[in-house]
């Protein structure tokens, strides 16, 4: 988001909460800051591009005040005596109360098994049965095997302990054999080899195809784009390493990260008298300045790639046209 957008927000907001995983200028800025729990330590549900929702469930207890941010709106509405959601427990009732509220979410209580599944009155174990360490985790604080966490919200211990047979494909934590490591085993919970999970695929279709012979998709974007001389349409361009906040933010990823670029077209380029890695001056709204060139030959011409959530880069409402003027 632009960065005089946020400040005209902040100019008008009254008390100002923020709930995050990060320390971000955002949160420095708020007069209230709430410790929220990252993916890896929360529990919900993901739509996929094949319209598919999918539970996900939580790998790692957070420390600490930090927890889900539902549970800290849970808490503000009790403070403020909002009934609706002050009796929320756990996960599964966030999920009944989207579900009735959003009639084309109302499917996502059948993504998985709830909280009190159980097999056996068991519950499934998160780590296979030669997980071992549990102990050695907490050994510099005492020699005596701590007792592994609760989780009110899935039917998931956190432990190698709990039913040892296959489990409901939506809580399938993990895939090993007696004699199978790892994707060798994957044969082992297929119908057949290189066959669907046995049991069906996890989650539930939302979006289902039409009737066969049915009109094929077709978006109505208004006329075909034209190219303007002397100026390009920029869109936003992510990477698989850099464009995501938390990610970016860890070492291992951090390394990978590629230097930001505006991305072009050969034809372009060649418009331009520039190759790969050659500095052009860019101009847009929300910024001005030198980025190096990558050169991608599919890239349509008269449109230019911008790094969209790169760790230094501003904020840039996109899309957006602009000028590149290329080395001089």
């Amino acid at each position: 988001v632009p960065a005089d957008a946020v400040d005209e927000l902040f100019g008008r907001a009254g008390l100002v909460v923020a709930l995050d995983a990060l320390v971000t200028p955002t949160t420095e800025r708020a007069d209230v800051a709430l410790p929220a729990a990252t993916f890896a330590e929360g529990d919900g549900t993901l739509v996929s591009s094949e319209g598919r929702a999918q539970r996900f469930f939580q790998a790692l207890v957070p420390e600490g005040d930090v927890q889900e941010s539902w549970r800290w709106l849970r808490d503000l509405a009790r403070a403020a005596g909002r009934e609706a959601m002050s009796g929320w427990e756990r996960l599964d009732d966030v999920t009944a109360a989207l579900a009735a509220a959003v009639p084309e979410l109302a499917r996502v209580t059948e993504c998985a098994p709830p909280a009190w599944f159980r097999i056996l009155d068991q519950k499934i174990p998160r780590q296979p049965p030669r997980a071992s360490g549990r102990t050695a985790i907490a050994a510099h604080r005492t020699v005596h095997e701590p007792r592994p966490p609760d989780d009110p919200d899935a039917p998931l211990a956190f432990s190698m302990e709990g039913y040892g047979g296959p489990p409901p494909p939506p809580l399938l934590a993990y895939v090993w054999a007696p004699g199978w490591n790892s994707e060798q085993a994957i044969h082992k919970f297929q119908s057949e080899a290189d066959g669907p999970l046995a049991g069906g695929d996890p989650g539930v279709r939302l979006l289902e195809p039409g009737p066969p012979g049915g009109a094929p998709w077709r978006l109505d974007g208004g006329p075909p784009f034209r190219r303007s001389e002397g100026k390009w349409f920029f869109v936003p361009v992510a990477h698989v390493f850099g464009s995501e906040e938390l990610s970016a933010r860890g070492p291992a990823v951090r390394e990978r990260i590629p230097r930001a670029a505006i991305v072009l077209g050969a034809a372009d380029a060649e418009r331009l008298r520039a190759v790969s890695g050659t500095a052009v001056e860019v101009r847009l709204p929300g910024f001005a300045g030198r980025l190096p060139l990558e050169v991608r030959p599919e890239w349509p011409e008269g449109v230019a790639g911008f790094p969209a959530g790169f760790p230094g880069m501003p904020g840039v409402e996109l899309p957006a046209w602009g000028a590149i003027r290329g080395p001089a």
